[in-house]
């Protein structure tokens, strides 16, 4: 399968979005909700892209529009450049200040004007995809809370979530790196929870915290970081070679 972004042909996969197409092509579409280790919310809506399908022009999420054969793409008009100049205006009330919703606004020419209304500094611009890398590891610890202009990403009740297990799979993933996580000698503190660290009981160094090993790994399974447990199966590989001579 083939299609046309921007003049230039590029190979698709079944079941491809644009989005996917382009960006294992290299071919740049800005889109700070789209991941391709994650569940797609299509909320940011800067991929905005055109296409000419059955003969008709018309504008589609490139994140979530499947590709067809021969389909052809354009992904910088004057038309979609209106559209993302207007969706980055917003997403600076919501961020602002944010470098990656910076970066972007400078490639498009806006500058960032203090006049505009700034809903608060939480730098959260609601893409949900801490949500879903959170129900992807089965904890789902958080959701969107509230509407309107006081929704926001948190735990039930903005208290600690006794699902949570301090994984921090949800700042990995966040885009604007909104998610505050603190990381001690001690313990990894995010969502007003601490977590005590796992550490190698052979050379002590941290792996992950308690909680996620304990989630991840069979019940009474040696605490070991990947380096000590390489060693360990080495071990138990030569031990058994010894045995058979």
């Amino acid at each position: 399968m083939k299609l046309l972004i921007d003049k230039t042909e590029i190979p698709a996969l079944p079941g491809d979005t644009i989005m996917d197409a382009a960006r294992r092509a290299g071919i740049f579409i800005p889109g700070l909700c789209w991941n391709e280790a994650s569940e797609k919310s299509h909320c940011c809506r800067l991929c905005m892209v055109e296409v000419m399908d059955r003969g008709k022009e018309k504008l589609v999420a490139a994140c979530a529009f499947k590709v067809k054969d021969l389909m052809e793409v354009t992904t910088d008009s004057p038309r979609i450049a209106r559209i993302r100049k207007t969706m980055l205006r917003l997403l600076y009330t919501q961020a602002p200040d944010n470098p990656a919703i910076v970066e972007l606004m400078d490639r498009y020419g806006i500058a960032a004007e203090p006049a505009l209304p700034v809903r608060d500094n939480t730098q959260c611009i609601l893409c949900r995809l801490c949500v879903s890398n959170c129900g992807a590891l089965g904890a789902s610890a958080i959701s969107a809370v509230d509407r309107g202009i006081t929704k926001r990403i948190d735990t039930p009740y903005g208290a600690p979530s006794p699902d949570c297990i301090g994984c921090g799979a949800c700042a990995d993933i966040c885009p604007t790196n909104c998610i505050e996580v603190e990381d001690t000698p001690e313990y990894r503190k995010i969502w007003n929870q601490e977590f005590a660290w796992a550490r190698c009981s052979c050379c002590g160094a941290i792996i992950t915290t308690e909680a996620h090993y304990q989630a991840s790994n069979p019940p009474g399974a040696p605490v070991l970081c990947p380096t000590c447990k390489k060693k360990a199966m080495g071990d138990v590989f030569a031990e058994s070679l010894g045995e058979r001579v």
